[in-house]
């Protein structure tokens, strides 16, 4: 008999010991997901007062939104959308030089990525235009220009290459490039390209084959 009954209090000792871990377990969970959810609701709690402890989400949460697709406007970017200003310490998170005027419409995601259009204003007349993709804290993966203006000085001729652009729902991007004659004021269509985003944010082009 002495030895049945520590047979039994032993595995019932334990069996209670791993009741009372699996409660400690599962108070310890439920305090954690408490405090996640409370954090949580601290953030949207601040970015709805504009409070933010990180001043690049600040910036992308005060961007326009602009939904897809796109067609080219030429240099008249304020018809795509309305256009913020970027701020000198994101400036240089872009690798620009903290007073280059740089102005930003914020796109759908790709692949998990922010995505944005990037205008940057060269002169007085002439701006171009850039789409970006970014990991989260604003740090650019790559980027593709969309539309810029140069003077272009044949043998023949002077004028100027022109772009047109277009973005589709699927972040399918079509560049059309031009030569426009200032004596004849006439416009030829040099050639085309097709690009797509790869699941790391690159831009990789797509070859088409004519047959």
């Amino acid at each position: 008999m002495r030895y049945i009954i520590p047979c039994i209090l032993i595995p019932l000792v334990l069996a209670l010991l791993s009741c009372g871990q699996r409660k400690r377990d599962a108070v310890y969970y439920e305090k954690m997901v408490d405090s996640i959810r409370k954090a949580e609701q601290l953030q949207e709690m601040k970015r709805q007062a504009g409070v933010y402890d990180d001043p690049v989400e600040a910036f992308f949460d005060t961007l326009q939104f602009r939904a897809l697709p796109i067609k080219s406007e030429r240099r008249d970017f304020d018809k795509i959308g309305h256009f913020g200003k970027v701020p000198p310490h994101v400036s240089s998170i872009l690798g620009y030089p903290v007073d280059t005027r740089l102005k930003a419409l914020l796109l759908p995601k790709v692949h998990g990525l922010r995505a944005m259009l990037l205008s940057e204003q060269l002169d007085s007349l002439t701006s171009s235009l850039y789409l970006y993709t970014l990991e989260d804290d604003g740090t650019p993966i790559d980027h593709l220009c969309l539309y810029e203006e140069k003077d272009e000085d044949r043998a023949d001729d002077f004028g100027k290459l022109l772009m047109d652009y277009f973005i589709t729902s699927s972040y399918e991007v079509t560049l059309l490039y031009y030569y426009e004659s200032m004596t004849t004021h006439k416009t030829e269509t040099e050639q085309s390209r097709c690009f797509h985003i790869t699941a790391d944010g690159r831009f990789e082009e797509i070859v088409i084959e004519i047959e």
